[in-house]
């Protein structure tokens, strides 16, 4: 078995009075797919959360590629995300300014490697596996909804991520385009060689899955691999 790269031991999360996370242990091996499902409220969004470094567990450890998040400040915490974590939003957060090309282009702007040519070519031969050579210069009004989630796919492979993390990435798309848009992530981990992450509601999404972790309650009921 690979080695975990994400590694969530005894994890809790408060919002105030309210305990979303109770206990958490999860170990997601280098290279898997992994879906967390559960009804809403369950927690599960707020482990992806907590598993990017967005937001702070109360007690525990979560490890990224043994490195662990309770340890590092937040200038350390951006430079992981930015270097080791892609994300996809259900509600794709692009700028809508800006074209797509220019918001896949955003993250690498802190990058101090290669030359802005370089990072130019990256984003556009992602827009370009993602089906949209010919609408990078379009801005997110001017696509549909299954085009912004393809940009925002490219946006968050542009920096070669080890982890890509899904947040109910079909939740605002139709049947079909949601599932044309599942095999686009689906096909990208595999080109990249990245650990896949989502959170859904949608169980043919983590029938698909190498593993699959259902939560209630904030507390994980059972996995398997």
């Amino acid at each position: 078995m690979n080695e975990a790269i994400i590694q969530v031991d005894g994890v809790t999360k408060r919002y105030g009075t309210l305990a979303v996370l109770n206990g958490i242990d999860l170990s997601v091996p280098a290279g898997r797919f992994a879906a967390v499902i559960g009804k809403s409220g369950s927690g599960k969004s707020t482990l992806l959360g907590v598993v990017s470094g967005l937001e702070k567990a109360d007690s525990g450890r979560v490890l990224i590629q043994g490195h662990d998040l309770s340890q590092l400040d937040e200038p350390q915490m951006a430079d992981l995300r930015r270097q080791t974590i892609g994300i996809v939003f259900q509600s794709f957060n692009l700028i809508p300014s800006l074209s797509a090309l220019e918001n896949v282009l955003l993250p690498t702007f802190f990058e101090k490697e290669g030359t802005a040519a370089d990072r130019r070519k990256r984003a556009t031969d992602l827009l370009a596996q993602v089906g949209l050579g010919d609408r990078m210069h379009h801005r997110p009004s001017q696509l549909s909804g299954g085009e912004q989630q393809r940009v925002a796919i490219a946006r968050a492979l542009v920096n070669r991520p080890a982890i890509l993390l899904a947040d109910e990435p079909t939740g605002n798309l139709d049947a079909e385009t949601g599932a044309g848009v599942l095999g686009l992530l689906l096909d990208m981990s595999r080109i990249f060689a990245t650990t896949l992450l989502i959170v859904t509601h949608d169980l043919d999404v983590a029938g698909k899955a190498d593993m699959t972790i259902e939560m209630k309650d904030g507390r994980i009921q059972h996995g398997n691999a």
